[in-house]
């Protein structure tokens, strides 16, 4: 893999290299001027604070960026929980088929897509705050009603209105919401910073979400819907009961409960950039003094109301669109969907097959939970090494190794220790591309025009969720239906044939996405601030 990699990287790196200091294909041509684009900004790295003058500018920080840290981090509990055991509860608890179960838990994906279209521009138009209510209110409903129904005709009713109305509006709201929050109550020289940890936030919620599952599993009662023939017993579902799926439900009630509470905290403002640069300055100047241990700045920075956007839905998308740096930004979130195709098949495949292959006693949760360990891990290593890689061919290398993870389960679809290595290698790749990719969001969205970048940007990662719900489903009921027959050769093979597709298409794109001129739409939003002051550069280094 390693062979395979380098030979992959050395000649991209070399052709980034000669673009930028003679320009695109043409060595002997004078170099162009340096023109602000998004995928230029991926070749400039960023020139960041220290460690630990970025550990004191969080000490300044607004009350709002911690607010914003802690729902993330209930936020995630809650819907990564859910995620993992929720083709599991929709078959135990209301005897949904494989492929139906699929179907409604790729509808519940792909419609986040479909309302974030609405919502990311409803979020420009109320701002922050409200926006995080509504999105909190409705997840709490949601939550609500799928740990109370039962499969009675109503409930099957109300279960679906759940999952395909109410929780998807909420999510489309809270996602967006927490991205924009993170970049108002920040400034360019710790923005990057903070983005990596809240990027970790979730990742710790993702870790805690699998042996939570398992352990609920242990102390409710475990599968008694489930008949020896591994059909479910149809009478039990009529009353409810206490089983592990719902104590997980109820976990992730109990989360958005606080959320609430938490939301009473935020105010709609943002940071003033240019006294808090001041203070900045002041704060790493003090820690390479040899006075800094006895002189610790808790300089508070400046904040100031936001005034909300009033530009038009209709007029908001259009500028959007304009933008080519959306434009390729879109188009690599296209080209990165198998791979999230990969991430959404831990919940929508692994548990099930794991059930089937190896007994109802493995703990899949903490076998999923491998993933982010592993992201938690390797992320300060990446950092070191890569801390000024130029951000396009790291993702590059990041996908490729995502890409080929799989192909230890296709060979050894038998054998627990196969799907840790996979679990393994899947979550180091997450730790090289996946918060360089997220973090351009909104970095490059006009000011008070963010939620329409985020949700259309961030359209292809929920979107992937359809034909994996599709795909699981049909894979599991042909390939895995039982424990007396589950090839996961087959099953796997599927799904790493689709991931080699990733890299592949976006080595053929790759002279579009890095492409340097710099668009009109782009130059005519920016055509009076100051240089510095274009555009926010990618997360180029993470904690």
């Amino acid at each position: 893999q390693m062979v395979l990699l380098t030979t992959i990287y050395s000649p991209i790196h070399k052709y980034i290299t000669s673009s930028m200091t003679n320009g695109p294909l043409n060595n002997d041509a004078a170099a162009p001027p340096p023109l602000p684009s998004m995928m230029h900004s991926f070749a400039t790295p960023v020139q960041p604070l220290s460690r630990l003058s970025e550990l004191k500018t969080l000490c300044g920080s607004p009350r709002e960026l911690w607010v914003t840290f802690a729902i993330k981090f209930l936020d995630s509990l809650a819907n990564f929980s859910m995620h993992i055991i929720l083709v599991l509860y929709l078959t135990q608890e209301f005897a949904y088929s494989d492929v139906k179960a699929g179907a409604v838990f790729g509808a519940y994906g792909a419609l986040i897509t479909a309302y974030g279209i609405g919502t990311g521009l409803i979020i420009d138009r109320i701002g922050v705050v409200k926006s995080m209510y509504s999105g909190v209110i409705l997840s709490l409903i949601g939550r609500l009603i799928m740990l109370l129904v039962t499969a009675s005709t109503a409930g099957q009713a109300m279960l679906l209105i759940a999952l395909i109305i109410v929780l998807p509006i909420g999510n489309s709201f809270m996602f967006p919401t927490m991205m924009i929050a993170i970049r108002r109550y920040t400034v360019k020289k710790n923005r990057n910073f903070v983005y990596g940890l809240f990027y970790t936030t979730m990742i710790i919620a993702i870790f805690v979400s699998g042996p939570l599952v398992d352990l609920f599993r242990l102390l409710l009662s475990g599968d008694d819907n489930i008949l020896p023939d591994g059909s479910v017993e149809q009478a039990k579902l009529m009353y409810f009961a206490w089983t592990p799926y719902r104590g997980i439900l109820a976990l992730g009630v109990a989360s958005t409960v606080v959320e609430c509470i938490l939301c009473l905290f935020l105010r709609e403002i943002k940071v003033e950039e240019d006294e808090a640069t001041r203070t900045l300055d002041t704060i790493t100047n003090e820690s390479d003094s040899a006075s800094a241990a006895s002189t610790t700045t808790s300089t508070q920075l400046r904040t100031s109301s936001f005034v909300v956007s009033k530009t038009s839905p209709l007029q908001s998308m259009k500028n959007t669109f304009r933008k080519g740096s959306f434009r390729r930004y879109m188009l690599l979130g296209i080209i990165l969907t198998n791979i999230k195709v990969i991430w959404r098949h831990l919940d929508a495949t692994l548990p099930k097959y794991m059930i089937r292959k190896f007994g109802v006693d493995v703990p899949f949760g903490s076998i999923i939970a491998i993933e982010p360990l592993s992201i938690m891990l390797s992320t300060p290593i990446i950092a070191f090494f890569a801390e000024n890689s130029e951000s396009l061919p790291m993702v590059l290398i990041g996908v490729s190794v995502a890409s080929l993870s799989p192909i230890f389960v296709v060979i050894f679809p038998n054998f627990i220790w196969a799907f840790c290595i996979f679990l393994v290698l899947f979550g180091l790749s997450e730790s090289i591309w996946s918060p360089r990719y997220y973090s351009m969001s909104v970095c490059y969205a006009k000011e008070g025009h963010e939620g329409v970048f985020a949700a259309f940007a961030f359209a292809p990662t929920f979107l992937a969720q359809l034909p994996v719900g599709a795909l699981s489903g049909f894979l599991l009921s042909t390939y895995c239906p039982n424990e007396n027959y589950c090839n996961g050769t087959k099953l796997w093979g599927v799904v790493f044939g689709m991931a080699l597709l990733s890299p592949l298409m976006m080595m053929v794109w790759w002279r579009w996405l890095n492409k340097e001129e710099f668009d009109e739409a782009d130059a005519d939003d920016n055509a009076n601030v100051n240089n510095d002051d274009l555009l926010d550069e990618p997360l180029l280094t993470t904690p």
